[in-house]
């Protein structure tokens, strides 16, 4: 496995087409094969993450189980893009692999965000009986038919919090006219709404710019998140919000995975289920990691927040979020869990 051999530019946002430049885009998985069957891995986040580690995990284990056949390049640090980008850069075929979640892929299949949804989960235990159950293998195959993206494990994205310029956020009230900065994921857009915050999508590479003009108020992300992409440098609060358990995910091109031998797909499976196995178990002693280098900046202010409240006060996006994604079973069926 090695990593692109292009100079890595933190927070660089390359568009689909500036890639696709240097792809073949019609049938990428004939250039693979040609290649010795090199599969491109590509995400958003620093080389400092769990994501990035998991993705070079992945890559060892893979070329390990095939003896070499498969071989894996990351691409980190949004060099093919930002997430969707990167997501659609992979159900297009200019990519093999990328790292998504439930709430992108609620772009494409509405249900799907569901999964992602504000204070839906008891416990981890719960999340993970969730997504690696039917309910999440049947979202995973309604995904794979709408465009092609094939889920080979489920990793945990991890609880998210609020990092704000001005003022830290205490009770839900708080969140009224304040401008956050989100991921391109409906469910995070309807839940800040029924806050009464000013929802404002924008792609991860450049949310530190935005703070740090004033675009945005406020961000909202995992510790790491926080911490690898120096939000700590423009923002001065950091509010314990932990609205959602976010999962994470590897995708790879259906067509690719399908033409390829039954050996190598089982050793894409194995190792893949591999790597999530350990990042699951290491999570929350890297997220406690993060929260104390965090505090250590010296930069921010941290307070937790009235959760009872937040859980109150977002519980009726459950409904409304499910009945206009027509997944209003899918709730029903989590919450009975």
């Amino acid at each position: 496995m090695s990593i692109d051999p292009s100079t890595v530019r933190r927070g660089t946002l390359r568009t689909l087409g500036a890639f696709g430049a240097a792809t073949t885009l019609g049938a990428p998985w004939i250039h693979v094969r040609a290649q010795g069957k090199v599969i491109k891995l590509a995400h958003h986040v620093s080389l400092q993450s769990e994501q990035h580690k998991a993705a070079e995990q992945f890559g060892e284990l893979l070329q390990k189980y095939t003896s070499g056949a498969l071989t894996v390049r990351v691409l980190p640090a949004a060099q093919a893009g930002g997430q969707r980008e990167a997501v659609e850069s992979v159900s297009l075929g200019a990519l093999e692999m990328a790292y998504g979640e439930s709430g992108l892929y609620a772009n494409t299949v509405p249900r799907f965000g569901v999964i992602a949804l504000p204070y839906m989960y008891r416990d981890v235990k719960h999340w993970q009986s969730v997504v690696e159950g039917p309910i999440g293998q049947g979202l995973a195959a309604d995904l794979q038919k709408a465009n092609g993206l094939r889920i080979v494990n489920w990793m945990i994205g991890g609880y998210r919090d609020t990092y704000l310029r001005t003022k830290a956020i205490r009770k839900p009230e708080d969140f009224a006219g304040v401008k956050i900065r989100l991921p391109e994921a409906p469910v995070f857009v309807r839940t800040f709404r029924a806050l009464g915050a000013i929802p404002t999508p924008i792609p991860a590479p450049e949310m530190y710019s935005a703070l740090q003009t004033g675009v945005v108020d406020a961000m909202e992300g995992s510790a790491e998140t926080a911490f690898t992409f120096k939000i700590f440098e423009v923002a001065k609060y950091m509010s314990r919000t932990r609205h959602i358990l976010l999962d994470g995910s590897f995708v790879i091109n259906g067509r690719f995975y399908d033409a390829l031998p039954k050996d190598q797909q089982a050793a894409i499976e194995r190792a893949a289920g591999e790597v999530a196995a350990e990042q699951r178990r290491e999570h929350f002693v890297r997220e406690a990691a993060w929260v104390e280098k965090l505090k250590a900046s010296g930069r921010l202010e941290s307070n937790d927040v009235d959760l009872a409240a937040f859980a109150t006060k977002l519980a009726p996006v459950h409904d409304e979020f499910a009945s206009a994604a027509k997944a209003t079973d899918i709730v029903a069926k989590i919450k009975a869990l």
